[in-house]
C-alpha cells in the first residue's frame, strides 16, 4: 500500500510496484458512501534543530518518534492525519466535502490545525521531566479551527488554500489563511514529493501561541504581545515499498517563522529544520 499524504487523498495500491498516477489521487463519492479507513504505524529517527528554548535533542529517546494515525472516509464525512509518509502546514484534519470532483474540491474544515502546541513537558512525547526554561507556561494546545478549503489536482499535483479560525473563541479567536503546492514524482518505485507553502496568522493567533501573560513573565522571560505573523515552509519526502505493507520514509522540513513568532521569549529561532528517517507500516 501507498499513502499519498499531502494530496489528502485516500491511494491504495494493490500492487505496491505500480503507480497509477493521477487516478491514484482520486476517489469518488460512491467509494467513500461506506465507512473506509487505513490505519498505519509509523517508526522515525529524527534530527532537528529546536525551534523554541526548550533543550531539545539531548537523550537518545529524543531522537525517536513513534506515531500511530488513521484516516476515516464516511459519505463525506472525513478524518486524515497528517503523520503519513510527508508532513505539510497543517496539521490533522476533520471535515466535510461539500464538492468532490475528479479534478477539484471543496471542503469545509470542523476541526483543523496548523501549529503544534506547547507546554512545559515538550520535547518528545516520551520525556518526563518538564523543560526548565518553559517552566511555568500556560499549555498552549493544537488550535481548532473551522472554515473552508479549495483544492486543485491535476497531473500529479495539487494546490490548496484554506481560510480557517476560530469564531467560538476556543483557543485564540483569530484567522488563518493557508496556501499550499504539492507536487508528486515516481521515479522507478521511488515516489518523491516536494511542496512549499505560506501561512498567514493574525495577531490573536501568534499571541495566544507566542505571547507572554503577565502571569506567565519571569526574570527571564518578559512580557510580550505578538502581532501579525508569517510561517514560509519547504517540503521534500520519499517513499520506498519494502513489502506489501512495509514503506520506508524520509523527509526533509524547513520552516521560517515571522519576528512576531521568533522574537517571543519562548523561541530561540525563527528557522525550524527536521529530517527524518523511518518505515511506515499500513493496515
Amino acid at each position: 500500500m501507498v499513502i499519498t499524504s499531502f494530496l489528502h487523498k485516500q491511494a491504495v495500491a494493490n500492487d505496491y510496484e505500480t503507480f497509477s498516477g493521477k487516478e491514484s489521487l482520486r476517489c469518488s463519492v460512491e467509494e467513500k458512501a461506506e465507512l473506509n479507513y487505513t490505519l498505519y504505524l509509523r517508526m522515525d529517527a529524527l534530527f532537528k534543530n529546536e525551534l523554541f528554548i526548550d533543550p531539545g535533542q539531548e537523550d537518545f529517546i529524543d531522537y525517536i518518534d513513534i506515531s500511530l494515525g488513521i484516516d476515516v472516509y464516511y459519505d463525506r464525512f472525513f478524518i486524515e492525519a497528517n503523520n503519513q509518509a510527508n508532513r505539510s502546514n497543517r496539521g490533522s484534519s476533520i471535515g466535510y466535502r461539500l464538492v468532490d470532483d475528479v479534478d477539484y474540491q471543496v471542503d469545509f474544515l470542523l476541526g483543523q490545525s496548523y501549529l503544534d502546541g506547547l507546554s512545559e513537558d515538550t520535547g518528545n512525547l516520551l520525556r518526563n521531566e518538564p523543560s526548565e526554561e518553559l517552566r511555568g507556561i500556560r499549555d498552549r494546545d493544537d488550535e481548532i479551527n473551522q472554515g473552508f478549503r479549495i483544492t486543485r489536482y491535476g497531473d500529479n499535483q495539487a494546490w490548496w488554500i484554506d481560510v480557517a479560525g476560530d469564531p467560538f473563541n476556543i483557543t485564540h479567536g483569530g484567522w488563518i489563511v493557508d496556501g499550499y503546492y504539492a507536487q508528486a514524482y515516481q521515479v522507478y518505485n521511488w515516489e518523491l514529493h516536494a511542496g512549499i507553502g505560506a501561512t498567514l496568522f493574525s495577531n490573536e493567533v501568534v499571541d495566544y501561541h507566542a505571547g507572554i501573560s503577565l502571569e506567565e513573565a519571569t526574570a527571564n522571560r518578559p512580557v510580550y504581545e505578538a502581532g501579525f505573523g508569517v510561517r514560509l515552509s519547504l517540503d521534500v519526502s520519499a517513499q520506498y515499498p519494502l513489502s506489501q505493507d512495509w514503506v520506508f520514509v524520509s523527509g526533509f522540513t524547513y520552516k521560517y517563522y515571522s519576528e512576531a513568532f521568533s522574537d517571543s521569549p519562548l523561541y530561540q529561532r525563527n528557522q525550524h529544520m527536521l529530517f527524518s528517517l523511518g518505515v511506515m507500516y499500513v493496515w
